[in-house]
């Protein structure tokens, strides 16, 4: 399964913070989930970190034999208005906006994939195409 990694809103001062993240971490640089992508007999696992975001703050969508895992776009402004809503005396917790996008193999049956959410993992499960039996099929003449 092939990936392609995204970020939203990403300024170039942001993306040059990034090089410099091994050496001097910032509070302030943009986070991409990490995920663990595996196959098993029935299918293809995704698993990624979302410690932090609610309830319906991500979505999982497939589009073009594309997956694609995204923080909701009005998710923003649910935290925007959470924050407003606080006294802060200090605020290091980071939360962006992401996406992360995975192409599907061939044999992925995208209409039944399923996702869910357990201890800030969000697990995505992509089952197999169902073989055809490869025995003989008799055809009939007219």
């Amino acid at each position: 399964m092939r990936y392609v990694i995204t970020a939203r809103n990403m300024t170039p001062q942001t993306a040059l913070n990034g090089l410099f993240d091994d050496f001097f971490p910032s509070s302030s640089s943009v986070k991409i989930p990490p995920v663990d992508v595996y196959e098993t007999k029935e299918g293809y696992v995704i698993e990624a970190e979302i410690a932090g975001y609610g309830e319906g703050d991500v979505s999982v969508v497939v589009h073009n034999n594309v997956i694609t895992l995204s923080s909701d776009e009005s998710w923003r402004d649910k935290l925007r208005k959470r924050m407003e809503e606080r006294h802060l005396v200090s605020s290091e917790i980071r939360l962006p906006e992401f996406s992360r996008s995975f192409s599907l193999p061939s044999d992925a049956a995208a209409d039944r994939i399923e996702a869910e959410t357990r201890n800030g993992i969000l697990y995505v499960s992509i089952p197999k195409k169902e073989k055809k039996e490869s025995g003989k099929i008799e055809i009939s003449i007219r």
